[in-house]
C-alpha cells in the first residue's frame, strides 16, 4: 500500500503518534463511545500484559495466545480501542485492526491479518514526537525497540538507546530510504508509522 503524504515503503498511517501508558501524545483515530465500566476493563488488563515479545508473529482472526494479548494491548496503546485483552483474536480485535488498515491509502486489507508492517505501524503509533538518539532513555525508546524488533531486526528491548539501537536504527533507515544517521527524527518516525519495509534482518 502507498503511504499518505510522504513516500515510504510499507503500510502508511497518516496520523500523529498516539499515547502509550506514560508516554503522552495524541491518540490515533477516534475512540468509540463506551461506558466507563467497559473502558476500564481493557485498561486494567493492558496494564498487566506483556507487550515485548521475542518475535512478532503474523496473526489472523481466530488466533489465540500471548501474542494476541500483546496485539490487543498495542491496539489500546495506539488509541484504536478499547479492546478486551483476553488473548483471543475475535471480532472486536479485528475491527480495530481493520480500522488501522483503513487509515492507509489504497485498498485496505480488511481480512484483519497482522503482518510485520502492521505490527510496526501499531507499535510505533504510541511514540511521541520526541527526537531519539544515542543516549536517550525511557518509554519512547522501549516502543522504538519493540517496533524495530517487529520489523524483524535483532535488538534488545531495554529502554536505553545505545550502540546496538543506533546500529539497528541505521539499518532501518537505509531500508526505508532515509539518511542512516542513527537519529530518530520526523522522517524516520514517518517510516515507522508507515510500517517500515516489510521484514528485515540484521
Amino acid at each position: 500500500m502507498a503511504s499518505v503524504g510522504v513516500a515510504a515503503v510499507g503500510i502508511g498511517l497518516a496520523v500523529p503518534a498516539a499515547c502509550a501508558a506514560g508516554t503522552g501524545g495524541a491518540p490515533v483515530g477516534a475512540r468509540p463511545a463506551t461506558s466507563a465500566r467497559a473502558a476500564a476493563t481493557p485498561t486494567r488488563a493492558a496494564a498487566a500484559c506483556e507487550r515485548t515479545l521475542s518475535a512478532y508473529p503474523v496473526l489472523r482472526p481466530g488466533d489465540r495466545g500471548p501474542a494476541v494479548g500483546a496485539l490487543q494491548c498495542t491496539i489500546n496503546d495506539a488509541g484504536l480501542g478499547p479492546v478486551a485483552v483476553d488473548g483471543s483474536y475475535g471480532p472486536q480485535t479485528k475491527r480495530a485492526v481493520v480500522a488501522a488498515a483503513k487509515g492507509t491509502e489504497g485498498a485496505p486489507d480488511t481480512s484483519g491479518r497482522v503482518n510485520n508492517s502492521m505490527w510496526v505501524t501499531l507499535i510505533s503509533a504510541a511514540l511521541s514526537d520526541r527526537t531519539l538518539r544515542k543516549g536517550s532513555t525511557g518509554a519512547d525508546v522501549v516502543i522504538l525497540q519493540r517496533a524495530l524488533r517487529a520489523q524483524g531486526l535483532a535488538i534488545t528491548v531495554d529502554g536505553r538507546f545505545g550502540a546496538q539501537t543506533q546500529t539497528v536504527v541505521r539499518a532501518f533507515q537505509r531500508a526505508t530510504g532515509n539518511t542512516p544517521d542513527g537519529v530518530v527524527g520526523p522522517s524516520t518516525l514517518f517510516a515507522l508509522h508507515s510500517g517500515g519495509s516489510g521484514r528485515l534482518a540484521n
